[in-house]
């Protein structure tokens, strides 16, 4: 999603980020060892193995790229009377493609609740009481990526003290909607409240130094994953979606400008939607939510719409990614090139140019689709393993 329709300069991608074990910011790293032994002992207690073998596991523990939950592939074969692991691994993949900037973000969290120190009960999103949720993220910024920054740092860690705050609800999925409709609201108060110019700019006479930040925002879409559910936030046009038996099910819906009930929504409040170059809120803003954007409040909102999901043992992996995935790939086709990825028939059919199998090589895999299609913006792709592919189950070929 892009603030104006001026001109980009044509650059090779770059690739800022490929994350093998989170972000490293509240991710899998600052999870107590305590806690991941736990968590381990859990997973191969549900598979019918000893204590011991669980002890030894830890020592042997595997890393993939895309970080690698448990160190067997059988996992899946657990008993999930007490909900599926949270996620098998991860891979993320953001690059600048053939922007003159970078403004994309994300964010992984593993166990985000346990690492927060509210792993006791007040998870919910997945069934589980040992923090077992994980949180993903993408964020599209446009005029700077101030508040995708900003948004990469801040969200999960508030989402995590106002999940705290609610251990009173009764109602799971109504203590996940209200915990992330009140934290997108606390950061996009955070960032239009609190944008303190450089002092360089501080220092220039005659000038506004907070107007330059007061145009700068950005979209979000969260996933929450636990063993039983999986939460997703979204607010703007950004995008989730759920492989499920190689279906592509949307989790989230773009919000545009021309959707009628946001066409509503802005002009309801008072401001205008206008075909500029594409429909834009007051001719400017190609989203009609995101976070941040102070000059277009109120017409631009930042309260999410929130989907939760009961996971089932159809689901195989869910995609997040900003719209410069989306604008020229479809979730179907999106599905089915990761799924030949995870299950290994991408690999095998086209061994020079598919490294391997994991969810990290997917989410490569669709940033390069992206970019062949003639993606023209920043690109962040996360996916997440819910359990392995079957190759018997692959789609055809590479679309």
């Amino acid at each position: 999603m892009r603030e104006t329709s001026a001109g980009s300069r044509d650059e090779g991608p770059v690739c800022k980020a490929v994350t093998a074990d989170g972000d490293g910011k509240g991710g899998a790293g600052g999870v107590a060892a305590t806690a991941r032994r736990r968590r381990r002992r859990l997973e191969l207690r549900r598979m019918g193995r000893t204590a011991a073998a669980a002890e030894e596991g830890v020592a042997a523990k595997r890393v993939r790229s895309g970080s690698e939950r448990s160190s067997s592939d059988s996992s899946v074969e657990a008993d999930h009377g007490a909900g599926w692991p949270a996620c098998l691994s991860h891979g993320a993949v953001s690059v600048i493609g053939r922007r003159r900037e970078m403004e994309d973000a994300f964010s992984v969290a593993l166990s985000f609740l346990a690492s927060a120190g509210k792993g006791g009960g007040g998870g919910g999103g997945g069934g589980g009481s040992d923090g077992e949720e994980d949180f993903f993220a993408v964020y599209d910024g446009h005029g700077g990526a101030r508040v995708a920054e900003a948004c990469r740092e801040r969200l999960h860690v508030v989402l995590a003290e106002e999940v705290g705050l609610r251990r009173g609800v009764a109602e799971r999925d109504a203590r996940w909607k209200e915990a992330l409709v009140a934290s997108f609201a606390r950061v996009d108060g955070e960032v239009t409240g609190g944008l303190a110019p450089p002092p360089k700019q501080k220092a220039a006479a005659g000038a506004d130094p907070d107007l330059p930040y007061r145009t700068v925002g950005s979209t979000a879409v969260v996933a929450v994953v636990g063993q039983r559910r999986i939460v997703v936030a979204n607010c703007g046009d950004s995008r989730a979606v759920l492989c499920r038996g190689g279906v592509a099910v949307p989790l989230s819906t773009d919000h545009k400008p021309d959707r009628p009930d946001e066409l509503q929504r802005v002009e309801a409040a008072g401001g205008r939607v206008i075909n500029w170059n594409g429909y834009r809120v007051l001719g400017v803003l190609a989203t009609s939510r995101s976070i941040g954007d102070y000059y277009l409040k109120p017409y631009v909102s930042a309260e999410p719409e929130v989907t939760v999901v009961d996971r089932t043992d159809q689901d195989e992996f869910l995609i997040l990614a900003s719209d410069g995935l989306w604008d020229v790939v479809s979730n179907e086709v999106a599905c089915k090139i990761a799924r030949n990825c995870l299950s290994g028939r991408a690999a095998s059919m086209f061994p020079e140019t598919v490294a391997g199998c994991t969810a990290a090589d997917a989410a490569a895999l669709l940033t390069e689709l992206a970019m062949s299609r003639g993606s023209k913006d920043n690109i962040s792709v996360v996916v997440v393993e819910l359990q392995r592919v079957k190759r018997s189950g692959g789609g055809g070929g590479a679309a």
